[in-house]
């Protein structure tokens, strides 16, 4: 056999024999908060999220990558914002029977603050999660998580202004350096 159709068995023979999974999630994501000048606080409004992990099958769990994506708004002042994560995550996979099976895992990455009173968008992230999953078919299967999300938020900018109906502020910035979320997420896992 000539080299290159050796080349070509060696990279394909990996590939073709490894689990990709697949799972598109949508959810609903709670937490954050910003303060003014004047010490008064503001939340971010519960809102829908959507979510994506890319991963592959590793001895008792998964390895692979997750992104999430949500709208927020804050609450009394009408600020639009967005929050996205991007991480790599590893799971335990724990067997309840033949069909079913609980997890729970980890995840490190980086997140992307879409807001216009900070400076410095970009922030480390990390994850802490756990689920339930029920096969439907060997390629097919329902899950359920929940995930906390915690990100490195820039508190040092203080550059937006607002009014509402008792005062008008120029002052918001994130009340510390750091964020925390909470995530349910629903999702159906694809098995290729």
């Amino acid at each position: 056999m000539k080299k290159s159709h050796w080349l070509l068995l060696m990279l394909a023979t990996p590939t073709a024999y490894a689990d990709v999974i697949i799972t598109p999630m949508v959810g609903y994501t709670l937490g954050g908060e910003v303060e003014d000048s004047s010490g008064n606080k503001y939340d971010f409004k519960g809102s829908e999220s959507y979510g994506l992990s890319i991963e592959v099958p590793v001895e008792n769990g998964q390895l692979g990558l997750f992104y999430s994506y949500q709208d927020n708004e804050l609450e009394s002042l009408d600020y639009d914002t967005s929050i996205q994560y991007l991480m790599i995550q590893s799971r335990l996979n724990m067997p309840i029977n033949n069909d079913a099976l609980g997890y729970l895992g980890v995840g490190l990455g980086g997140s992307y603050t879409d807001v216009d009173w900070a400076d410095n968008k970009y922030g480390f992230a990390a994850s802490i999660y756990a689920g339930l999953e029920y096969n439907i078919t060997e390629n097919l299967a329902l899950t359920g998580q929940v995930r906390w999300l915690g990100t490195v938020v820039d508190n040092d900018s203080q550059s937006a202004c607002y009014a509402n109906q008792s005062s008008s502020n120029c002052y918001i910035q994130f009340e510390s350096d750091w964020m925390n979320q909470f995530q349910s997420n629903l999702g159906v896992a694809f098995r290729f």
